[in-house]
Order: structure tokens, then C-alpha cells, then sequence
């Protein structure tokens, strides 16, 4: 007897550490007994931030930056693909070309994959004689095994004028190019200029379409690369407009930051003209950093985003039918703030972090608000209760199932954990 307590205990401890490496413990449970389980990515003892999760419908990849604590120049890029059999992710892989990338909860690094099942690493790196403060080049790694062997590292854009690439996106486009969305510094006017590049079908690896699609952009919020099911390519960013400018609201002297949209439906040859998706005048000289989050649920385009603007800050979301200019906007949260969207079973499914207070102690959790076509919501908190928690990502798993990832920042070292969600538990 003693001695089972004594291999009890042993098994008890073996599986307490593997729950805390570097890797979840791969479970051969069927997927009702893990659902409602967080699942601990990455290593206890680094930092670990800026999750990204990217599914073409075939595989997902659920990416991060390990952020070195004393010296940037050791950042490094991290990835893994999520097994949907398992319901968690395997084996995690490095990106080498990647070390010394800056690291920034907004303008994540991002993994992705062409329809062949190349690889492309995107991540933005400081030239070392660069003194700007916010300076930064986009730069590039292809694997067509996985991630057992990089190519060499290219840089995105060449051209010498431009000395600042951020804020980007990627998405596979209906042609089985990778697409990518970007904020450029070559701008006429104040902000920054958003960019539009594919990879070229006869030059597989190479960015080599490139072109401006919207001008006058705010500097620093996410844009949001989306292609639907129907295969039109679709752009949300936040946009800048000044007071001599066409769409001020003539209150004041500063500028406006709303979001604007625009799409193509012939595979990016033509972009239409960028439209508000809510004319919240949001007044402010400053960087918001926070972006927009598109998704289609089979009959319109829903569009969800934070503004600051009065009388009341806070989510808000709206849809638009095909041609059409986005309804009037419906709120959904007063505290959320980062959202992003995906849309299943005709509804959409947003995630975000959420402040509250209890015994005088601020917390954020993630809530995960299922949203019907009308705006009309409900909430449902995912993390552990009394966490702190930021940036969640979200991806469709299967009909019933989402993904759902985020950083906790608990412990000294934040870390890179995620969860499955059975949407029927919410809908019922």
C-alpha cells in the first residue's frame, strides 16, 4: 500500500510538470472531457505574447513572440499547429531567421499558409542604424517542410523610400497566393498609407504585386485582411481624417481616427473606393492601437471595433449587405477593448478583454459574445475568474467548436494559453 502511495504521488508530480512545460500534454480523452480545459502553451519560465492564429480550412497555427526579458535582439518567433483530433496544439516550432524582431501586442508577428502548404513567416524587425522611435522593416521566411528548413530572409518592401512597415495582416486569397495588408510610411499627407501585396504565381516566394489601396491611414491600430467563403477579399482599417479633409465633422481642430472599409471581388486587380463602417468621430491625436475584426456570415459582412469616442466609448458592431453602407451601429461592450470575429452557423462570435474590479482589485478577462445578425448578444466569460488576461484570438475548429487563445499575465513570465469552446453550451 505504501508503496502505491509512493508511485501515486510520483505520477501525481509527473504530470504536474508536464502540464507546466513548454508543451501541453498530448491526451488521448475525447474532445467533451477536454472542452472546458485552459491549456498552457509555452514555457513558464519566458515571456511569451502576441498570440496569432491563422486557418486556411485545411490546417490551424497558432503563433506567438517569445520576448527575451534583457536583450531584443534574442526575441524570437514561435509557432504550432493545433491538432483538431486532439484538440490541442503539437509540437512547438522556432523560426531562426526571426531572432531580434520587435515585439508588440498589435502588430504581432504572423505564420501563415499558401494553399500548396508553403509557409510564410511575416515579422518586422528595427534596422540597427534606425534611431526612430518607432521604426521598423517587414521581413519575411518561407518552409515547405513544415518548418524543418527556412529560406533565406527577404525583405518586403524595397523600396528605399519607405522606412517604416507595421501594423500588418495576412490571409490566404482565392487564387492560393498569400495576401498581405500593411501600413506604409510613404504617405503624402499625415499617417501612413495602407498597402496591398500578393505573392506572385511566378515567383511563388516573392511579395512582388504591391500597390496603395487608402490613404491617410491612422499609424498605429491592426488592419484586418479577410477573405469570405464567396471569395471577396475584404480590408478593415482604422482611417485619419484631418480637418481640411472630406468627412470632418467641423468640431475642432482634431483629426478623426473611425474605421473605413473596402474590398475587391476580382482577386485584388481592383480595390472599390473605402467607405466609414461607423462615423463615430472619434477625436484624437494619438494611437489608439486597436483595429477591426470583419466576418461573413453567409448573408453579410459584420464588422466589429473599440472607439473612444463620446458620449459613450467602448465594442461596437454592425453589419452591411452586399453594395450596401453599414447599418447604424449596435454596442456591445462599455469596458471591452482588442476584439476580434469570426462568424459560424449564421451568427458571429467576438472575443475580447474585459476590465472589472473586485475587493478593489482590477482584473481583465476574456468573454467570448455570441452576436446575432441584429446586434442582439450574449456574454460568456472563458478565462478563469480573477486572472489578468489580454489580446484573445479566435478561429473556427469545426461546426460546433472554436478556438480561442489568448496571453495571461499572472505569473512574472506572461504565457500563451488557450481553449476549445462548444458554441452549443451558448446558444441553448
Amino acid at each position: 500500500m505504501f508503496y502505491k502511495k509512493i508511485i501515486s504521488l510520483v505520477v501525481f508530480i509527473i504530470i504536474l510538470q508536464s502540464c507546466q512545460n513548454a508543451q501541453p500534454v498530448q491526451s488521448k480523452n475525447n474532445h467533451k472531457s477536454i472542452k472546458d480545459s485552459v491549456f498552457v502553451l509555452t514555457n513558464p519560465n519566458v515571456n511569451s505574447e502576441a498570440p496569432y492564429l491563422f486557418n486556411n480550412g485545411d490546417k490551424i497555427i497558432l503563433n506567438w513572440t517569445q520576448r527575451a526579458e534583457h536583450d531584443k535582439k534574442d526575441n524570437i518567433l514561435k509557432f504550432a499547429f493545433f491538432n483538431p483530433k486532439t484538440l490541442q496544439c503539437d509540437s512547438i516550432i522556432s523560426v531562426p531567421a526571426s531572432k531580434g524582431l520587435q515585439d508588440h501586442l498589435e502588430t504581432m508577428a504572423k505564420v501563415g499558409l499558401k494553399k500548396d502548404g508553403t509557409i510564410f513567416a511575416v515579422y518586422r524587425k528595427k534596422l540597427p542604424t534606425d534611431r526612430s522611435r518607432f521604426g521598423g522593416l517587414l521581413y519575411y521566411v518561407t518552409s515547405k517542410d513544415q518548418g524543418k528548413t527556412w529560406s533565406k530572409e527577404l525583405k518586403l518592401v524595397q523600396d528605399t523610400a519607405s522606412t517604416s512597415q507595421s501594423f500588418y495582416d495576412i490571409a490566404q486569397l482565392p487564387n492560393g497566393n498569400m495576401g498581405l495588408t500593411w501600413l506604409d510610411s510613404r504617405s503624402k499627407r499625415r499617417g501612413k498609407t495602407l498597402y496591398f501585396a500578393q505573392t506572385d504565381a511566378n515567383n511563388v516566394f516573392v511579395f512582388s504585386q504591391q500597390k496603395p489601396v487608402a490613404f491617410s491611414t491612422c499609424e498605429c491600430c491592426r488592419t484586418d485582411l479577410y477573405v469570405d467563403a464567396r471569395g471577396q477579399i475584404h480590408i478593415a482599417y482604422r482611417n485619419l481624417i484631418e480637418p481640411d479633409e472630406p468627412g470632418f465633422d467641423g468640431q475642432g481642430f482634431t483629426e478623426i481616427r473611425d474605421m473605413y472599409y473596402l474590398k475587391s471581388v476580382d482577386t485584388a486587380k481592383t480595390f472599390s473606393k473605402p467607405i466609414p463602417i461607423s462615423r463615430d468621430n472619434w477625436h484624437i491625436n494619438g494611437c489608439p492601437h486597436t483595429g477591426p475584426s470583419l466576418a461573413f456570415n453567409g448573408k453579410k459582412l459584420g464588422a466589429i471595433w473599440f472607439t473612444g469616442a463620446q458620449p459613450q466609448a467602448g465594442l461596437y458592431f454592425t453589419t452591411k449587405s452586399d453594395d450596401q453602407a453599414f447599418l447604424p451601429r449596435k454596442s456591445i461592450s462599455i469596458e471591452g477593448r482588442h476584439p476580434q470575429m469570426i462568424a459560424m452557423n449564421g451568427k458571429y462570435y467576438a472575443v475580447y478583454e474585459f476590465y472589472y474590479e473586485k475587493n478593489g482589485k482590477g482584473f481583465y478577462k476574456i468573454v467570448l459574445d455570441v452576436i446575432q445578425p441584429d446586434g442582439q448578444h450574449q456574454t460568456h466569460e472563458i478565462s478563469k475568474p480573477l486572472t489578468q488576461n489580454n489580446h484573445p484570438v479566435l478561429t473556427q475548429i469545426s461546426k460546433d467548436q472554436i478556438l480561442v487563445a489568448w496571453t495571461n499575465t499572472d505569473t512574472r513570465h506572461p504565457k500563451i494559453v488557450y481553449k476549445t469552446v462548444v458554441v452549443d453550451a451558448f446558444t441553448k
